[in-house]
This record gives C-alpha cells, sequence and structure tokens, in this order.
C-alpha cells in the first residue's frame, strides 16, 4: 500500500559534494528500496546517499571524471567527425544511433521509476499548499496508462494511490475559460486505485471518478459538485457531509457506506446499490433514486450475509424519504 511520502526538508549537502552525485544515488536506494518492498521515505533515501558518498568519499573524483570524460568524448567524437570522409562519418553515426538506442531501450524501466518517484515528491511537497501545487497533474500521471516508447503497443501500469493522504487538497486543475473547464472537466482519475485514501474535505469539483476504486476511503466534507462516480465502488467510503450537489453516482456501490449529512441535491444514484448505508439527515432533493437497492428490517440474513454483514443490515433513511414512491427497490 502507498503511503504518502513525508515532506521533505531543506538538507544542505557539504559544497564538496555534488548535488547531482546526491541524487543520482538517493535515486539508486530509492530504486532498490521499492523493488525489494522496504520501508522508507524520499528523506531517508537523501541522507543515506549522504552518508553514502562521505563515506565512499573516492567516488567524488571518480564521478568528476568520469563527468570530464564523457564531455571530452563528446568533443573528441565532434573533432574526429569533421575529418573522416563522409562514408566514414555515416557508417560512425549509425553505429552511434544503433548504440544509443539500445541505451535508451535499456534506460525504460529506470526512466519510468524516476517518473514515479519525481510524482509522489510532487505530491509530498505541495502538501499544505492553498493550490494544487501540481498535485493534479502528478496524481493524474501516476493513474494514467501511457504507452511504453519504443514499445507503443505497450502501456504502463497505472501507479496504485491506495492509502494516499492529502486531506483539505485543492485538486481542480486550473483553467482560465469556465466553460472550456466545464467540457473538459475536474481532475481524470477514473478507474483509479484510491482505497482507503484519506480525501477528507478535499476540493473534487468535477472530478472524472468513474469506476474508480473508493472502498474504506475518507470523503468526509469533501466537495464533489457535478463529480462523476458513475460505477465507482464507494463501499465502506466516509462521505459525511460530503458536498454531492449534481453528482452522478448512477451505477455506483455505496453498500455500508456513511453518507450521514451528505449534501445530494439533484445528484444522479439510479441504479446505485445502498445496501445498510446511513443516509441520516441527508439532503435528496431532487435526488434520482429510481432502482436504487436498498435493505430494510425484513431484509433476510441470507441477504445481509451475501453482502459481507451482519444481520440485520438496514438502510437508514431521512424520516420523510418514501423509499417506494422514489423507486427503489428492496432487497429481501
Amino acid at each position: 500500500m502507498l503511503k504518502k511520502l513525508q515532506r521533505l526538508p531543506q538538507l544542505i549537502p557539504r559544497q564538496s559534494i555534488p548535488v547531482k552525485l546526491i541524487q543520482a544515488k538517493a535515486y539508486e536506494i530509492w530504486a532498490t528500496r521499492e523493488r525489494k518492498g522496504e520501508s522508507g521515505n524520499p528523506e531517508d533515501d537523501w541522507s543515506k546517499a549522504i552518508e553514502f558518498v562521505n563515506k565512499h568519499w573516492w567516488s567524488i573524483p571518480l564521478w568528476k571524471i568520469d563527468k570530464r570524460y564523457r564531455k571530452l568524448k563528446v568533443s573528441t567524437t565532434n573533432s574526429i567527425k569533421n575529418a573522416i570522409s563522409f562514408k566514414v562519418l555515416s557508417q560512425a553515426v549509425n553505429a552511434s544511433v544503433l548504440i544509443g538506442a539500445i541505451t535508451f531501450i535499456a534506460g525504460e524501466q529506470q526512466r519510468r521509476d524516476l517518473q514515479v518517484y519525481q510524482a509522489w515528491q510532487v505530491i509530498s511537497v505541495a502538501s499544505g499548499q492553498a493550490g494544487s501545487g501540481g498535485r493534479v497533474q502528478a496524481l493524474e500521471f501516476l493513474s494514467s496508462e501511457p504507452r511504453r516508447i519504443p514499445w507503443f503497443w505497450l502501456r504502463w501500469q497505472r501507479e496504485s494511490l491506495s492509502g494516499l493522504e492529502v486531506p483539505t487538497a485543492y485538486l481542480v486543475p486550473s483553467r482560465k475559460d469556465i466553460e472550456d473547464f466545464k467540457k473538459k472537466g475536474g481532475i481524470q482519475l477514473s478507474e483509479a486505485d484510491l482505497n482507503t485514501a484519506n480525501l477528507q474535505s478535499a476540493n473534487l469539483q468535477y472530478a472524472n471518478l468513474q469506476k474508480a476504486f473508493l472502498v474504506e476511503t475518507n470523503l468526509q466534507g469533501a466537495i464533489l459538485f457535478k463529480a462523476n462516480l458513475k460505477e465507482a465502488n464507494l463501499s465502506f467510503a466516509n462521505l459525511q457531509g460530503a458536498v454531492l450537489f449534481d453528482a452522478n453516482l448512477q451505477g455506483a456501490i455505496l453498500s455500508f457506506a456513511n453518507l450521514q449529512g451528505a449534501k445530494l441535491i439533484a445528484a444522479n444514484l439510479q441504479g446505485a446499490k445502498l445496501i445498510a448505508v446511513n443516509l441520516q439527515g441527508a439532503n435528496l432533493t431532487k435526488t434520482n433514486l429510481q432502482e436504487v437497492q436498498y435493505t430494510d428490517k425484513s431484509t433476510s440474513p441470507e441477504t445481509c450475509k451475501s453482502n459481507f454483514t451482519k444481520y440485520p443490515c438496514p438502510t437508514i433513511f431521512p424520516p420523510d424519504l418514501d423509499a417506494k414512491a422514489a423507486g427503489m427497490k428492496l432487497l429481501k
């Protein structure tokens, strides 16, 4: 389970140590830790990198020599290219292109790991900021499935956002034109794995969370105005006091969710599953409840058990709601 990366401190290494060398070593330590499934955070990786370089001081001049060698190699290569014939030059260029292609392909996984690492750093550093702080783009990147270059017919698997810690975060993309914003929508996290994430009081208006996994997610007080939660799994989620004005929850699974005091005005819950849900104090004005599945005291122990809950498992509605008149379906 991925947890929030801790905020990185302003660690300043000794002036004699190249920062790029520390960055390279810190990334190497992180990549090894991820591969082995070990716990840790960027702060520890950075500290270990400094400690390693201090201990292995001879790596500094070697790194500098290698850096100068690379520059000299480029300079020498350019000089040779200017001196040799066009035929030899073409052969050299072809060989160089081939070597470059092989090097590029070999570093594919490392580049991907570095991009993922940097995205999590952005999310961590932006903690507590008033605006997005780059978190919208970082989260969209982690939850996306981009094509793998040069294997364009393959895609990278989306990263899990399970356990994400971004309470009170402003997760609304910056759009100058309000009509353009309405057309493109908010943050794009369809099918994202946000199980057990902490999004308490986060601003997710216009967010696309269609078919997202939000099991046991904390969305208490979150702003989900016009959010797309169609067919999302919100089982056991905490939506107490959440703002769901005009939200699309069509076909969503909300079993055992806490919607106490939630504002569901004009929301679309058609075909949603509301087994053993707490809707006490919720505002259901103009809410579409057609074909919504629910339970009451007459629901059988077998039905409760088949839905992974103890008997009895009644759905708790506001006292003024007539479930039958609203077109809801009682599970016996």
